[in-house]
């Protein structure tokens, strides 16, 4: 693609403000900052504009400073900060973006070619700061709007969308012009050797990320209690509080709660990983408009994964994934001990369709498939 300058307004930020702020989605902060790093790779420019996501006071701290939350090593670019009091923090947003982003273009001298948006809203009408800086920065400065819809409904207003979720782009009515970009497969230590092979006695079963309803972990683990074996053990790795799933974790021993850890650490974990597990249940109605990212950060490690079968997945998934056809306890149990009963062929030949998947699923790719579809825009 063309040397391209990018307003990117939604923070992608380090580890350290992630862990802070538990609010922040660390699988959206994920997903963006592999697409803006290899839009930077490519030789484009991406500035970064982003505040920290609190809970509303009195949930959450009062007020929200900028020197609070820090972007991720290699982005420029400016961290705002709010007033946190229902009815205000969000016309506090706006406006802190708008004197950083004037700010910033006034110190260097020029604006971008596009705005880049990440968009998770549950109405088409509901008005957020970074949707309102975009219309502002479109209207004032002639920049294009990007919106790049990962979860919920579209805004209203933008130039093109980018859509995560395959049932929401192709079967649900969506603003135009847009494109399908479900992401790219991360860019993992794998430096890191397997501590532990398929040969071995004890076999690991892992998940990783929201310990809220709708990613199914408490199902997942009520699942793995159901199986009566000493030699397997759950790792369960991500961000929130479940209380069901931490009574679970003190019954069953086999299964580890590690709550939220550094990506190295995640690499090392996933090293001594037999099978990653996503058990996000279909029957859950806002899984219709989201898409498991977590799904291409397993397939980086090259192993199998169980996988429901959601809308927000496109069809060329199937084929990939270990699909859970049955959604009970049961259901998934089985899937799981199937899985783990593989002899070294089948599991090699699931390896390897799952490499085979990645090759055609990079960032690079993604990322190529995006600049083309920019310029018919233009």
């Amino acid at each position: 693609m063309k040397r391209t300058h990018f307003f990117w307004i939604s923070g992608i930020f380090d580890e350290n403000t992630i862990n802070d702020f538990p609010g922040i989605s660390s699988a959206a902060n994920f997903w963006q900052r592999g697409f803006a790093e290899t839009l930077k790779k490519h030789g484009n420019i991406v500035d970064v504009f982003g505040y920290p996501v609190e809970r509303v006071w009195p949930f959450g701290r009062l007020v929200i400073d900028a020197t609070q939350a820090s972007l991720d090593k290699g982005f420029k670019g400016k961290t705002v900060g709010y007033i946190n009091i229902p009815f205000f923090r969000v016309a506090s947003q706006y406006i802190n973006y708008l004197r950083e982003i004037k700010k910033y273009i006034q110190e260097t001298g020029g604006g971008a070619n596009y705005v880049v948006t990440y968009s998770s809203i549950s109405r088409s009408n509901e008005w957020t700061s970074s949707s309102a800086i975009a219309r502002f920065l479109s209207k004032k400065y002639n920049i294009s709007w990007i919106c790049i819809v990962g979860d919920g409904v579209a805004p209203p207003g933008a130039d093109g969308y980018v859509y995560n979720t395959w049932g929401y782009f192709n079967g649900l009515s969506s603003p135009s012009p847009k494109m399908f970009l479900d992401g790219g497969i991360p860019l993992i230590d794998n430096t890191l050797s397997s501590e532990i092979t398929h040969e071995k006695e004890r076999k690991v079963v892992m998940f990783m990320g929201s310990l809220g309803e709708h990613a199914g972990v408490t199902w997942l683990a009520n699942s793995f209690h159901s199986i009566k074996d000493s030699s397997i053990e759950l790792w369960i790795s991500g961000k929130g509080v479940n209380t069901e799933l931490q009574q679970l974790v003190n019954i069953d021993k086999r299964i580890k709660l590690m709550g939220f850890v550094s990506e190295r650490e995640l690499d090392r974990l996933a090293a001594k990983v037999t099978v990653f597990v996503n058990p996000r249940p279909s029957n859950f109605e806002p899984n219709n408009l989201n898409y498991p990212s977590k799904l291409l950060h397993y397939f980086a490690y090259e192993k199998p994964v169980i996988s429901t079968i959601t809308k927000g997945l496109s069809p060329e998934y199937e084929s990939v994934i270990i699909p859970v056809r049955k959604e009970s306890v049961s259901g998934l149990a089985n899937i799981i001990v199937s899985a783990l009963s593989m002899n070294l062929d089948e599991y090699a030949a699931v390896c390897d369709r799952v490499a085979e998947f990645n090759a055609t699923h990079s960032w690079d790719y993604q990322v190529r498939r995006f600049g083309a579809w920019l310029e018919t825009l233009d």
